[in-house]
């Protein structure tokens, strides 16, 4: 599930265009990035540039399918959606329970909450490429894969 709250309406060009483009990337955003939605909503050829790394549809597929998986309660909350050109800017929360295992951490049955910021590229009516950031490193120590030395 997620939630919208935006107060940001940035156009530039056609409004109708920033506002489809908005409808796809909150389309994939209200399932929490779930594989489904993925395979629907992006390009064959999709890219996301994420902490240095670009994985393909299929690598983010699989890795948002980890994420479902640990955090089956996932909710996403979006809070500013601002659309200009052929790009779309989020910025979100994600929260759930570690409940199953990821990249072979056991569950630590423990909230998780993180956020980031997407940057989103359409193209003919399919999301192309995202450039994503989050705080990695709160990520990983929420699941237990650093501990809280640092």
């Amino acid at each position: 599930m997620t939630t919208v709250r935006s107060d940001s309406n940035l156009s530039s060009g056609s409004c109708s265009d920033n506002e489809s483009n908005k409808e796809l990337v909150l389309s994939v955003a209200s399932r929490g990035w779930h594989p489904e939605m993925l395979t629907k909503k992006c390009s064959h050829d999709y890219q996301m540039h994420f902490g240095g790394s670009t994985l393909d549809l299929e690598g983010l597929i699989e890795f948002m399918g980890a994420i479902h998986y640990a955090l089956p309660n996932l909710l996403f909350e979006v809070y500013d959606v601002i659309a200009e050109g052929d790009k779309v800017v989020t910025r979100w929360s994600a929260s759930g329970t570690h409940l199953g295992k990821f990249q072979g951490v056991v569950p630590t049955k423990k909230p998780v909450h993180y956020t980031g910021i997407t940057i989103s590229r359409i193209e003919n009516g399919k999301i192309v490429e995202d450039w994503e950031e989050v705080d990695q490193l709160n990520f990983a120590q929420q699941f237990g894969s650093f501990s809280d030395m640092f």
